[in-house]
């Protein structure tokens, strides 16, 4: 039997993987997250306007920062909404890369095992052997 685990190259290349998976999650959940605070900090924004404006000049002012704010609000959310899909898309990558990993990682220890058997049942057998050296030595 092998002393090596055959597949431990794989084993290394899907940890890679299932790191990169990790960061790439992790990326797109900041992502989220700073568009969710622009979207919060913009309707902050929208619902704080005063109007104590006089003129019609200032009113027509306030009236397009409005529709501004309105058009990068659902800019946003449009934002929001693909990026919920990338971080449900990266969530599945990183999970389906950490499946492949266990299942190599399992393989990889019941490798171990095998050989820490195979050691022990050959480290048995040379204590056997010696003692039947000594105990047929000693009789002749």
């Amino acid at each position: 039997m092998s002393r090596l685990f055959s597949l431990a190259g794989l084993l290394r290349v899907r940890s890679i993987q299932e790191r990169q998976a990790a960061q790439e999650l992790s990326r797109a959940v900041i992502d989220a997250n700073q568009t969710r605070t622009r979207d919060r900090h913009l309707r902050a924004a929208l619902a704080a306007t005063e109007s104590d404006a006089v003129d019609v000049r200032t009113l027509a002012s306030l009236a397009a920062a409005r529709v501004a704010g309105r058009s990068m609000l659902a800019d946003l959310e449009s934002l929001s909404a693909q990026q919920q899909e990338a971080v449900e898309s990266a969530r599945i990558a990183h999970e389906e890369a950490r499946r492949a990993v266990r299942g190599l990682d399992r393989l990889a220890v019941a490798h171990q095992m095998r050989m820490r058997v195979e050691d022990l049942r050959v480290e048995q057998h040379e204590l056997d052997e010696i003692a039947l050296r000594r105990g047929s030595g000693g009789s002749a």
